[in-house]
C-alpha cells in the first residue's frame, strides 16, 4: 500500500472515531443546561481534632443520583449555636444517564470559635446532629 494511501486511511479512521465520539458525548457548554439540587445526605459525623484549641470538622457522606450527577458545592452559615451546611450536586438537564447511584465524602472544617460546654446544632440539608464543645 502506498504511504499516501496509508496516511489517508489513517486520517479517515481518525475522523470517523472523532465523529462517533462527539455524537456519543452529550457535552454541556452552557450553565443554563445544568441542574443544581440538594444532595441526599447519608451520614453526618462531628469530629473534634486533638489540637489546641480543638478544631471541629463535619464529615459528610452524600449521594449522587445517577452517572451524570457530580458533587457541586458546600456552603456553611452559622448563627449563634446553629450551623447550617448546604450541600449541592449538579447534573446536565434533559440527558439520559446510567442509573448507577454513587457517593461522595467531604470533611468540612468549622474551626475553633466555640464556647466550652455549649451545645451546637449542625443541619446538613435535611439531616441534623449536635455536639458539645469540650
Amino acid at each position: 500500500m502506498d504511504v499516501k494511501l496509508k496516511i489517508l486511511a489513517f486520517l479517515l479512521a481518525l475522523a470517523l472515531v472523532s465523529i462517533v465520539t462527539a455524537s456519543a458525548c452529550q457535552c454541556v457548554t452552557d450553565q443554563q443546561d445544568i441542574e443544581i439540587s440538594l444532595a441526599p445526605i447519608h451520614d453526618v459525623q462531628i469530629n473534634i481534632a486533638e489540637s489546641y484549641p480543638e478544631q471541629i470538622f463535619v464529615y459528610i457522606k452524600g449521594g449522587l443520583r445517577d452517572g451524570c450527577t457530580n458533587f457541586h458545592d458546600i456552603e456553611t452559615q452559622r448563627s449563634g449555636n446553629i450551623i447550617d451546611i448546604t450541600v449541592t450536586t449538579e447534573r446536565p438537564m434533559d440527558i439520559i444517564c446510567a442509573q448507577v447511584y454513587g457517593y461522595f465524602e467531604k470533611n468540612v472544617p468549622l474551626g475553633s470559635n466555640f464556647n466550652s460546654g455549649d451545645t451546637y446544632t449542625v443541619n446538613v440539608n435535611e439531616v441534623t446532629t449536635s455536639f458539645e464543645y469540650p
